[in-house]
This record gives C-alpha cells, structure tokens and sequence, in this order.
C-alpha cells in the first residue's frame, strides 16, 4: 500500500477557470510525483481527491506563483512559451483565489486536528 493511500483524503472541487490555472502550473509540483497527472486528468465534475501533503504542495506552489515578483507567469503549454503579464491580469486573480480557498482549507483541516487532539480523541 502506498503512502498516498495510507493517507486521509480531502475533498475539493476545483472547476471552470480556477481549475485551467491549475492546471497550468501543476507541474511545477515536485514533492508529490504523479499529482501533476492527476491534476491535467481531473476534470472538475466531482471533488478532487488530495492528502494534506498534496493540499500543502498545491499551496507552496500558488504562493510561488502570485507572489512572483516578475508578475504573473502565464504559462502557455502549446507551445511551450513563458511569459509574466501584470498582476492585474484576471488569471492572476483567479489564481489568487483559488489559493486563498485552498490555503483556509488546509487551516479548516489542521484546526479540526487540533481540536481533536486537544480533546483526547
């Protein structure tokens, strides 16, 4: 059994122009191999499936992103071409969003555990 399934899972749909951002910074996610396949197959119909550890790397790397001091990467897969535009640029904000939902999130999850290790269960 891998480490991935020994792990509790979290739920959490990412869709519609969060989920293209997403996507066009997954592989930029080193610590966690094969979430970034995950992520270009998931389709935003259901919750994604992720483990704390997965939840964390997203984070770091959105953090990366929106606070490039370049501005915004807009990365563009066909072709391969980098490119920062100004941090007014809508994909900027969307993916700010996302990180601000994903990182409450995560701070949701951890405030659960504590709770529930500071009442003995």
């Amino acid at each position: 059994m891998s480490r991935r399934q020994k792990e509790q899972q979290y739920k959490i749909l990412i869709s519609g122009a969060e989920l293209v951002e997403l996507k066009r910074h997954a592989h930029q996610i080193p610590e966690c191999p094969g979430l970034d396949k995950r992520i270009q197959k998931y389709e935003g119909n259901s919750p994604f499936a992720l483990t704390l550890h997965e939840l964390g790397w997203l984070i770091a790397v959105l953090d990366a992103v929106i606070n490039d001091p370049n501005g915004y990467p807009a990365i563009e897969h066909e072709p391969w071409k980098l490119r920062y535009v100004p941090k007014s640029d809508k994909r900027w904000a969307i993916c700010k969003r996302l990180y601000d939902r994903l990182n409450a999130e995560e701070e949701r999850i951890w405030d659960k555990q504590r709770s529930r290790m500071s009442s003995g269960q």
